[in-house]
């Protein structure tokens, strides 16, 4: 799971959090609705 807030990234791993600034833009793909994909844990 990522959380984003402002310019701002946070990974969600299980219990440990950490805030990560990329140094450049990155792209997440979005998935359509209903579309085939990995399951959440």
């Amino acid at each position: 799971m990522i959380l984003l807030k402002n310019t701002v990234s946070q990974m969600v791993y299980k219990h440990a959090i950490s805030t990560v600034v990329p140094a450049r833009n990155v792209r997440i793909p979005q998935q359509a609705p209903g579309g085939e994909g990995e399951s959440e844990d």
